[in-house]
């Protein structure tokens, strides 16, 4: 009866209406979105009310586990509760469970860890966290989160896999758990490392390594990777770690195709305070671009080097004014000596020498 009425009354509009195509697919329109409309809406606010539930449900489960977790730890838990908790099968209840887990566990007490890994194990939670890897890209970060937080290890080939895939956050996630997972050899996924190491995934990591006792590595043992990305990560993790004994390594990179790799070399070396390395560096110096010039010249005032001032005031006479700048700054940080060479050169030199020298030596700056 009611669709009865509803075709007949758009039959009352179609008649009073002038015959065209656009007017009946105008109200065939209006018709669709009023009936799409009826039909939304209920599903909306069902789904609003059911996504509400579901997280008042959450927090009381979290309140509840959390109760059971910290009785678990303190050994006040009866064998009939414990029985019961490794019983539950729902998957909701196991994901909380898992959370509550990760979030009572702290890396500094090694007790607790163990007790809350050994629940989890108990619990066959690790299963839960294997399946998540067959999953779509978030629920594999959530199950490479778990598992290399309870350090599970069974799963390290197939998480090694995802090194490879395009996603980033997936790649980074990937990482940051074999780090974990793999203590011993903790940056082990660098010897695979085929896609672009980003400046983000280098952060991320170095992050990590910040934050947790984690064995750090020869980061020489990467200087030779084919993927130029990761060699400028082991550069830059060699010149914040201090790691000195590199430089005899380093030294052979200064003849690497990649300007880019060169450059931070160079920086590098400047940064470890090889003085060794000048020698070679000055070898290198026509043939390198402007930038590395820049950086070998500047190396030398970082290391206060009397022995080159010599070198020093030649290229002071440089046409490049970037360079003859640079070579005056190192000239003063010298010292004394550097300082009263700049003072012969400002007598002899040019004007635009003159300049440099006077902004060099003036004690405002």
């Amino acid at each position: 009866m009611f669709f009865e009425r509803i075709h007949s009354f758009i039959e009352y509009i179609f008649e009073r209406l002038p015959y065209n195509v656009l007017n009946r697919l105008i109200i065939y329109m209006i018709i669709g979105f009023f009936t799409a409309l009826v039909l939304l809406l209920p599903s909306i606010l069902f789904s609003k009310l059911y996504i509400t539930y579901r997280k008042n449900k959450k927090k009381l489960l979290i309140q509840k586990y959390s109760k059971l977790v910290v009785r678990f730890l303190i050994d006040d838990l009866s064998d009939k509760e414990l029985s019961d908790l490794k019983r539950i099968k729902s998957k909701f209840h196991r994901k909380v469970i898992t959370s509550v887990l990760i979030a009572i566990d702290t890396a500094e007490n090694k007790v607790v860890s163990n007790q809350i890994r050994t629940l989890y194990l108990d619990m066959k939670l690790n299963e839960d966290s294997s399946r998540k890897l067959r999953k779509r890209w978030h629920h594999k970060i959530r199950g490479i989160r778990e598992l290399s937080h309870m350090r599970v290890k069974k799963d390290n080939k197939y998480i090694m896999d995802f090194l490879q895939k395009p996603n980033e956050i997936l790649r980074i996630e990937s990482q940051l758990g074999l780090i974990k997972l793999l203590p011993f050899v903790p940056f082990a996924f660098l010897d695979s490392q085929e896609k672009p190491f980003t400046v983000w995934e280098q952060i991320n990591v170095f992050d990590l390594i910040r934050k947790n006792r984690i064995e750090i590595p020869e980061f020489t043992l990467w200087l030779d990777h084919w993927n130029d990305s990761v060699v400028m990560f082991c550069l830059d993790m060699i010149r914040i770690l201090k790691q000195r004994e590199s430089v005899p390594k380093l030294m052979e990179l200064l003849n690497h195709e990649n300007d880019l790799v060169k450059g931070k070399v160079i920086r590098t070396l400047v940064d470890l305070e090889s003085k060794e390395a000048v020698v070679k560096l000055k070898e290198l110096f026509v043939l390198e671009e402007l930038p590395n010039q820049i950086n070998i010249i500047r190396s030398i005032g970082q290391l206060r080097l009397e022995s080159e001032m010599d070198f020093l005031v030649k290229k002071s006479n440089d046409e490049e004014f970037k360079i003859r700048m640079e070579c005056c700054k190192s000239l003063a940080l010298i010292g004394e000596s550097g300082q009263e060479k700049l003072k012969v050169l400002a007598e002899n030199g040019d004007e635009e020498l003159k300049r440099i020298i006077k902004h060099v030596l003036d004690p405002r700056i």
